[in-house]
């Protein structure tokens, strides 16, 4: 997969909840992250099917989710974008933690590679301030 190949938001989500969840063994249970999700094994095996096939997660029948170098990158990349918009809310804009969280995990899969690249210039920028 090319680093700029898009992929849903849905996707998206996983790979920053199994980076999330990621223990020091590198590895996700298909159960810890059906359970953090609210969402059913059938729909998570789905999605991990999907990221397989892209090359950014690795799988054994009925074992642990590892991250791919690449997926790894990918769900680094997607968290701080999530970090950087929520951050932009709350701190710049004064919105409270929870809208602002709210917000960012509707917005960030959604912004253009340049707008999200001047919006992490701009914060990192204030932040200097």
């Amino acid at each position: 997969m090319s680093d700029d190949t898009v992929i849903s938001p849905s996707l998206e989500n996983y790979l920053e909840i199994i980076l999330e969840l990621t223990g020091e063994d590198g590895k996700v249970r298909v159960t810890d992250l059906a359970e953090k999700m609210n969402v059913a094994k059938s729909s998570v095996n789905q999605a991990v099917k999907k990221l397989r096939e892209l090359d950014l997660l690795e799988h054994e029948h009925y074992g642990p989710l590892s991250l791919t170098p690449g997926g790894r990158e990918k769900a680094l990349r997607i968290t701080r974008r999530h970090k950087v918009l929520t951050h932009f809310f709350h701190e710049i804009l004064g919105v409270d933690a929870q809208t602002a969280e709210e917000d960012a995990c509707r917005i960030e899969h959604y912004l253009s590679p340049t707008t999200m690249e001047r919006l992490v210039d701009f914060v990192e920028t204030k932040l200097k301030e």
